[in-house]
Formats: C-alpha cells, structure tokens, sequence
C-alpha cells in the first residue's frame, strides 16, 4: 500500500466510523491496525532505501579499489558487474536520493571502462533530470572530459565553459587548464597560452596553476 493509498483508506476509514457511531475501543483496534501497516510500509522503504546507499558505496569502492591499484586481471569482468549494480539500483522505485549518485557513478565506470558514447548519454540523462543538483557541474565537466577522449575537442569546451563557480579561483584555475589543453590539441596555441596563463594567475600554487605553468614553458 503506498501512502497516497493509506491517506485514501484513513478518509474512508473516519468517514465510516462517523456515519456508524462505533464504539471507542472498535475505532482504536482499527486505527492501531492502519498505523502498524503504515509503520510496516514505510520501514520497509526505508530499508530498501538504505540498501540502495550501501550497494552504491560497495561498487563505487570497488571500482576505485580497481583502479587505484592498477590491476588488469577481471578489469572488464569487475566494471562490467559494477555497470550492471548501478542499473539495478537505478531500476528500483526505492533510490529516492540516492539516485543521482547512483546515475552519476554508473557513467564513471562506463567512462572508466572507455564506453564514452554510453558515459555521455548517462550523465545527460543526470542533467536531464537533476540539472541543480550538486554533482551537476562534476556531470558537465565529466561530459567533457569523454568528447576529450574521443577528441571531441569543441564539444569539449563547450561544457567547460562556465563551468566553475564565479568566486573560486581554484576550480577556475581547473576549468581555464582543462580549456587551454584541449586548444592545445586542436592546434590553437595562441588561445590555448591565455587560458594557460589564466590559470596560473588564478591559482598559481595549486596543481592546475602548475600544470599550466609547465605547458607555459613547453609553448616558448
């Protein structure tokens, strides 16, 4: 029974025990009875939802485990699995907020396991359906970074481009870096040294300033 149905069968249920004039202790025994279904009903959702929570973070570690440790021995076999989990969670009606969690990591591993087209298509579906979301700005850059590999360079940038909040150096720092490698790459020198440069004004000590600083002084 979901809880627009329990709401309905309490309205019958008041409306019924009004026009009958039961006794108090027949109303009680009814009211307990549609309470501990609710309960029931609704400790149930919340184990599902929990169970939700705990595979999301299983596949996440082992994808991450595989990764960090660089093993190729059941690659395809561990990514294949964990692509196959995230779908599972995301089949269920129980996700609720774990859904785009669940979304976004599933077209992780998909770009993990280089099947950039289906990466792609998974993360747009994520801005499809949670564009304020929190993660949606990491979904974007995530999208660029797969045109990248494909070498998808314009489309790249396209989903670069403000990108980053307005007030963090840092993470623009990141985004005129990520910009400045890709017009490398199409051959844009002249465009590709100005973010490069952006960047190191920006966030000189941070990793992206030093980067950039290092393909600075590889374009002299």
């Amino acid at each position: 029974m979901t809880p627009e149905e329990m709401i309905e069968t309490g309205k019958k249920l008041l409306n019924y025990l009004k026009e009958n004039k039961l006794p108090i202790a027949l109303i009680a025994i009814l009211v307990s009875g549609l309470a501990v279904v609710s309960v029931s009903y609704f400790n149930k959702k919340t184990r599902e939802y929990e169970k939700a929570w705990r595979t999301i973070g299983e596949l996440t570690t082992e994808v991450d485990t595989l990764e960090f440790q660089g093993k190729e021995t059941n690659r395809d076999e561990t990514l294949n699995s964990a692509i196959e989990g995230y779908k599972k969670v995301l089949e269920g009606s129980t996700a609720g907020k774990a859904a785009p969690w669940a979304l976004f990591q599933l077209g992780n591993t998909l770009y993990t396991a280089k099947k950039y087209d289906e990466a792609v298509a998974q993360y747009k579906e994520f801005l499809d359906h949670y564009g304020d979301h929190p993660l949606a700005p990491m979904v974007r850059q995530s999208i660029a970074y797969a045109f990248e590999e494909k070498g998808h360079f314009d489309a790249a940038i396209q989903y670069l481009q403000g990108n980053a909040p307005p007030d963090n150096p840092y993470f623009t720092a990141q985004e005129k870096w990520d910009i400045g490698r890709c017009l490398e790459k199409m051959g844009q020198l002249e465009e590709a040294r100005k973010a490069f440069q952006e960047a190191v004004h920006l966030a000189p000590q941070s990793p992206w300033g030093g980067l950039a600083q290092y393909r600075l002084d590889r374009m002299k």
